[in-house]
């Protein structure tokens, strides 16, 4: 393994350090029959608000509802899913906390050169506290564009009501449309560098068994071009290869579903089709090995600000270890 830190330790630390002929297989295997098994389960369980809101759904399309009035329909619209608010929030609670499993236990083989385990302690605590502050970071730099394009969106739909021409819509939305969209670019940028200078903060809490977020930042100084090159080209690659796979899965999921929903007239008979035999296992096929190439990803990608952690300049993990040889 590299002494010291470098754009080719951190591009190809994922496939350097110990356990790498086993541990990414076992990761990512895991990783997709835990995310599987979660969402086919609570999909079995939110059943009934499923056939709930299909239903309110086929009532809507049934009344009458003015489509001019664009508020109206959006309201109705959302008013008809709030049945399933509430599993979304079991969904999204859910996945952080087998995130957090997934990331520490990835974290903990990039730092400590464990073995695949899976567990529930303080390591996993830690991570989820890291992982909120990444979700806060990411909602501070998407609010204001997001905002900015939402205000845009209803001046439509009041200028639509109104009766304005198209011609004046486009002229009023023009400049705040693309103003959003330049400012989300900024943003993006600005958010990348944040990110690059704060990714090690995963390992950081790992390898100092604290919450580390900010610490990352001392960590990856004088690194930032090499853990970013090495992120986009992962990022480059893994997107092909997830897209190619991608599109083949979403073909035969879609000739299955489609085979048939053809022949569906109603919600319950569109349910019924949605949890036949055939569909769950197509469905269940499609998301494991789309869970299966996520986990790889996620591991992969893990690697360079790890590599980053690892070689801390306060006191480096084979530094360390060193240290004990010689005692």
């Amino acid at each position: 393994m590299p002494s010291r830190f470098s754009f080719d330790g951190a591009l190809m630390f994922a496939f350097r350090t110990a356990h790498v002929r086993s541990f990414p297989w076992i990761f990512s295997a895991a990783f997709a029959g835990a995310f599987t098994a979660f969402f086919l389960v609570l999909m079995f369980l939110a059943r009934g608000d499923l056939a709930e809101v299909m239903t309110l759904f086929e009532a809507l399309e049934r009344s009458g509802l003015d489509e001019d009035d664009l508020g109206a329909v959006f309201g109705a619209m959302l008013g008809t899913l709030e049945p399933l608010i509430g599993w979304a929030m079991i969904a999204t609670v859910g996945s952080w906390i087998l995130w957090a499993m997934f990331e520490a236990a990835s974290q903990r083989r990039y730092v400590r050169d464990e073995p695949f385990y899976l567990g529930f302690g303080g390591d996993e605590l830690r991570m989820m506290g890291v992982g909120l502050c990444w979700a806060a970071l990411q909602a501070l730099f998407y609010a204001l564009p997001g905002l900015i394009m939402f205000g845009s969106v209803s001046d439509m739909i009041g200028m639509i009501e109104s009766g304005a021409s198209e011609d004046d819509i486009a002229r009023s939305l023009i400049g705040p449309i693309f103003g959003a969209m330049g400012l989300g670019l900024l943003f993006f940028l600005v958010y990348v560098f944040f990110a690059t200078r704060l990714a090690p903060s995963f390992a950081l809490t790992i390898k100092d068994r604290q919450f580390r977020f900010l610490d990352a930042w001392n960590v990856s100084r004088g690194r930032f071009w090499p853990i970013l090159g090495a992120y986009v080209i992962i990022f480059i690659v893994s997107s092909i290869v997830i897209s190619i796979v991608e599109q083949v899965l979403d073909i035969g999921l879609t000739a299955v579903m489609a085979s048939g929903m053809g022949n569906a007239d109603s919600a319950e008979e569109l349910l019924d089709v949605l949890f036949s035999g055939g569909v769950i296992v197509a469905l269940a096929i499609y998301f494991l090995i789309r869970f299966f190439l996520s986990g790889m990803m996620m591991h992969v990608a893990g690697g360079p600000a790890a590599f980053a952690a690892r070689h801390d300049p306060r006191g480096g993990v084979d530094d360390a270890l060193q240290a004990d040889i010689f005692r």
